[in-house]
């Protein structure tokens, strides 16, 4: 039987062609926020700055997914971040869902190490070096969540409404979901990176 594979360049398409959109979505959002508040201009502002991203798309996408692999890194870092923030502001500081941006950077990263050819010896530190630098990533996330958690004073009611349980949530209780659930999730971030890296790398040998 066939496997079903996505398409790499459809992956990456939705990963980099989305990300003008929502910078500039977010950018003109930010300064309708600050600078004028009236509800009636909120729709066109936001509109306006999804328009200036896919006009950018229409520019630029083509030559960034042609040449993904080539793309300095410094821009891929600041992509990656972005989605971080974003994923992180869309849950509302629930950060089990940044799990995914490991995935996606380990898959990235081990098709560019295809790409680049690397010797198994430099592989290994690029390895370690891109799981690492997604678990930082992780861990900082983790400490936002946390002291979000453990500064608002209706955290146990918000938890407790979130996943539908039937006691009160206490404050040792937060704590215990902090420690335990944010040392679980940077382990796993640098475990889902690292495996996803080198699978990628076996799976085009």
């Amino acid at each position: 039987m066939a496997k079903f594979k996505i398409p790499e360049k459809l992956i990456f398409g939705c990963v980099f062609g989305g990300t003008f959109p929502l910078l500039f979505a977010l950018l003109t959002f930010v300064a309708w926020f600050y600078l004028d508040r009236n509800e009636s201009h909120a729709l066109a502002c936001l509109l306006g700055g999804l328009a200036i991203g896919l006009v950018l798309d229409l520019k630029f996408l083509k030559t960034i997914i042609d040449k993904r692999y080539q793309l300095h890194l410094g821009f891929v870092t600041g992509i990656y971040l972005f989605y971080n923030v974003l994923i992180f502001g869309f849950f509302m500081g629930f950060p089990v869902f940044n799990l995914f941006t490991g995935f996606v950077a380990g898959y990235y990263a081990g098709q560019r190490i295809v790409y680049e050819n690397s010797p198994p010896k430099k592989q290994n530190k690029q390895i370690h070096r891109v799981s690492l630098f997604t678990t930082l990533v992780m861990t900082s996330i983790c400490f936002c969540s946390g002291f979000l958690a453990l500064a608002g004073n209706g955290s146990g009611s918000d938890i407790k409404s979130m996943f539908g349980l039937g006691f009160e949530v206490t404050r040792t209780m937060i704590w215990g979901l902090v420690i335990v659930g944010g040392i679980s999730l940077i382990g796993l971030q640098y475990a889902l990176t690292k495996v996803t890296m080198i699978k990628t790398i076996k799976g085009n040998r």
